[in-house]
């Protein structure tokens, strides 16, 4: 449907850090967010202060005249009673639906506008993935139509706990992780950190993050229901053939390369790299770029659709959308996001 990037990365396998430069198109040691704590700079006050106001949204939204949207986990420690609690909302953001703090499915706290609203564990009210896909189809049908709009989904999915949906609890049941060449085998001559890792795994170990591996495949497969909700909705209204749509992450994962049982953290290919899927208008359909980008040239790109001159911010990314498409007078100035 649109542009693959084989080659996507990010400068920070670690979730704060990596969020943090997708917001402001800088790397982790221009924005400060180091790990997934306040005083790592996660949603602390100085990264309030300092960030928020410059990040890729508020820009949106102060310069280019768009509504924006965002709903999902923000940053990890977000919500936090030091660092101005569920009433802070960020600067750029026209309506807000984030998640205090890290992933949940169930059980959990958004942050409605500033105000909080808990959740339990009802299946057909609760289960976030769910709750994100509609307040999102209800911001498409109440958003002002004489204004462009940007709109930024974060689901916890395929984050642990890795909770699926009751009608996804069974898919998948013959499908395992990966079994490339470097899994289960020891990372000689690795960094040190790779090399303390037991060779081989134990059964157990195995048997461990078969098991998550095809959880996290099962949660996602809400995400797809998700995107396919929001597509469908777009196309009804006549918006989809002008609205471009990004689809990626904040990290990769490994299960059981170099014997890593599972997680991320590490500045190695598995955790490094993530999916970036770009379709919208002047992009071709079923194309494979092979350009090595990253996550802090995301911003630039979405403000450069926007028309906003990136050379007056301080993002250390570039714009990717001249790969995206050949730019025409046919392609409408303000496109939705």
């Amino acid at each position: 449907m649109g542009m693959t990037f084989s080659s996507a990365y990010v400068p920070s396998a670690l979730c704060c850090p990596s969020r943090a430069s997708i917001l402001t198109g800088k790397y982790p040691h221009n924005h400060y967010v180091v790990n997934n704590t306040l005083e790592g700079n996660c949603s602390s006050i100085s990264w309030q202060k300092i960030q928020e106001p410059n990040t890729f949204p508020a820009i949106l939204r102060s310069k280019c005249g768009y509504q924006t949207f965002f709903a999902g986990k923000y940053l990890n420690e977000y919500g936090a009673p030091d660092a101005g609690g569920l009433e802070h909302v960020p600067l750029g953001w026209s309506y807000w639906y984030a998640l205090e703090k890290n992933s949940k499915y169930y059980n959990y706290t958004l942050s409605i506008n500033g105000k909080a609203r808990k959740h339990g564990e009802n299946y057909s009210v609760d289960y976030l993935t769910d709750v994100l896909a509609n307040v999102s189809l209800d911001f498409l049908g109440y958003k002002s139509n004489s204004e462009p709009f940007f709109m930024m989904i974060s689901t916890p999915a395929p984050h642990s706990p890795w909770t699926a949906a009751p009608q996804y609890q069974k898919a998948f049941q013959n499908v395992f992780a990966p079994r490339n060449k470097n899994f289960n085998i020891h990372g000689m001559n690795k960094h040190w950190l790779i090399r303390q890792a037991k060779t081989p795994m134990t059964n157990s170990s195995i048997q461990f993050l078969d098991n998550a591996f095809r959880k996290r495949w099962q949660t996602l497969l809400s995400v797809d229901d998700l995107v396919e909700k929001l597509v469908k909705r777009l196309e009804f209204t006549g918006e989809l053939d002008n609205t471009y749509i990004f689809y990626t992450s904040d990290n990769g994962y490994h299960t059981g390369q170099f014997s890593l049982p599972i997680d991320k953290r590490q500045l190695y290919e598995f955790d490094i790299k993530v999916p970036l899927l770009v379709r919208g208008p002047g992009i071709k359909p079923n194309q494979t770029s092979k350009m090595l980008v990253a996550n802090i040239d995301l911003g630039p790109t979405i403000l450069d659709i926007a028309g906003y001159d990136v050379n007056k911010t301080q993002m250390d990314g570039m714009s990717f959308l001249p790969i995206l498409v050949s730019i025409s007078p046919s392609i409408n100035p303000e496109p939705k996001l």
